[in-house]
C-alpha cells in the first residue's frame, strides 16, 4: 500500500478552500440582496470585507514570526467560522459591516 504524501492533504486543503472562497464571492452579494440590501450596501459591505482581510493578513504577517503558526492559524480558523456564523444570524446592515471588516469573509476567491 503507498502513502500518500503529505504536501497532497496541503493541495487538497487549499483547494477546498479556495472553492469555498469561490462559492462566498458569489452567493454572498445573493444573500445580501435576499436580506433587502441595496447594491450600494452590498458593495460597501464587500469594501469593508476586502480592506478588513488586507489589515488582517498584515497583522498576521507581523505576528507570523513572532508566535506560534498553528496558534495563528487555529486563531484565524477560529475567526472565520465565528464570521459566517454571524453572517447567518445577523441582518442588520450596520452590524455586518463591523463584522464584514472585523471578521474574515472575503468576497473574492484569493
Amino acid at each position: 500500500m503507498q502513502r500518500i504524501h503529505p504536501t497532497t492533504f496541503l493541495f487538497a486543503a487549499r483547494a477546498l478552500r479556495d472553492m469555498g472562497d469561490g462559492f462566498v464571492a458569489v452567493l454572498l452579494p445573493v444573500y445580501l440582496l435576499a436580506l433587502g440590501f441595496t447594491p450600494l450596501q452590498v458593495g460597501i459591505i464587500a469594501t469593508a470585507s476586502l480592506l478588513g482581510s488586507a489589515l488582517l493578513t498584515i497583522a498576521v504577517g507581523v505576528l507570523g514570526a513572532r508566535h506560534d503558526h498553528r496558534r495563528l492559524l487555529l486563531a484565524a480558523t477560529s475567526l472565520m467560522v465565528a464570521t459566517g456564523v454571524a453572517f447567518a444570524v445577523v441582518h442588520d446592515y450596520a452590524l455586518l459591516l463591523v463584522i464584514a471588516f472585523a471578521g474574515t469573509i472575503n468576497p473574492s476567491a484569493g
